[in-house]
């Protein structure tokens, strides 16, 4: 009976690394395929793309981006006003209140997208993963194909371009509520440490074409890879019903993955630029 070869230690964690390597790169392969395809049906073939499929991508950005506006404004509440007051203490008692504009665009610029991003997972991405998922245990895919109507048109597609839409602008929205809920609450503690509307007008001078830039780079790539990988580990799972919750989780986490890596490499840029 043939024995399975044994390998030292170091080449077993060469042999490891190599085969997480390769099962990454794979996987990273895949979901750039998927994205350029779907940016290909959104913009060359967007004439052959079926009224059905635009009344799935409304509803998409519906769930994704407009439902989730009130916990986005909850929770740009509370991190805007934490975060503008404690910016605004430290300057003050440091006697640099001027430096708070240029700081409020720093923090906004990182802090924005990241949340945005990581509210759109927890609500959207791990329902696209659930929904695909369980459609493919159910064999509803291929039902879908047999009737003539294209799984990927009709699924991947109006969830890739629903998802960035409402990445971008949640992403817009919890970074004007944050600044505006902030500088109300630091209004109110630190009265004479400058108005609203200056420090606002502060803002606009502190604002950079590579700020710009940043932000637009932060919500539209990973909002085509997140809504990629939901859908590539929702369309993975099966055969049994059990690996549902399996591609869920394989979903959020490496979609969470993502964007940190994502946000990490753009904000190097920036700061190398």
């Amino acid at each position: 009976m043939a024995t399975a070869p044994s390998y030292s230690p170091p080449r077993a964690l060469l042999r490891s690394v190599g085969e997480s390597v390769i099962a990454r790169s794979a996987a990273g392969l895949e979901i750039a395929t998927l994205v350029g395809h779907a940016l290909y049906r959104l913009t060359l073939g967007v004439r052959r793309i079926r009224p059905v499929t635009r009344e799935v991508l409304v509803r998409q950005i519906l769930f994704t981006g407009v439902e989730a506006l009130p916990f986005t404004f909850l929770i740009a509440t509370l991190l805007g006003a934490s975060v503008v007051v404690q910016a605004q203490r430290a300057l003050v008692e440091t006697g640099q209140a001027g430096l708070l504009a240029k700081l409020l665009v720093a923090v906004m610029r990182e802090l924005g997208p990241l949340v945005a991003g990581l509210i759109l997972i927890g609500r959207s991405a791990t329902a696209i993963v659930v929904e695909l998922a369980n459609m493919t245990v159910s064999g509803e895919i291929e039902a879908l194909d047999a009737a003539g109507i294209d799984p990927f048109e009709y699924l991947v597609v109006p969830r890739v371009a629903g998802m960035v839409a409402a990445f971008f602008c949640v992403s817009l929205f919890f970074v004007a509520s944050a600044l505006l809920v902030g500088l109300a609450a630091g209004q109110l503690f630190f009265p004479d440490a400058g108005g609203i509307f200056e420090t606002t007008r502060a803002l606009g001078r502190q604002l950079q074409v590579a700020d710009i830039v940043a932000f637009v780079a932060k919500t539209i790539v990973p909002g085509l890879a997140i809504a990629a990988l939901a859908c590539r580990e929702g369309l993975r799972a099966g055969p049994g019903i059990t690996d549902v919750p399996r591609a869920a989780t394989r979903g959020t986490v490496g979609a969470i993955q993502a964007l940190f890596v994502w946000q990490v490499v753009v904000s190097v840029l920036v700061f190398l630029a």
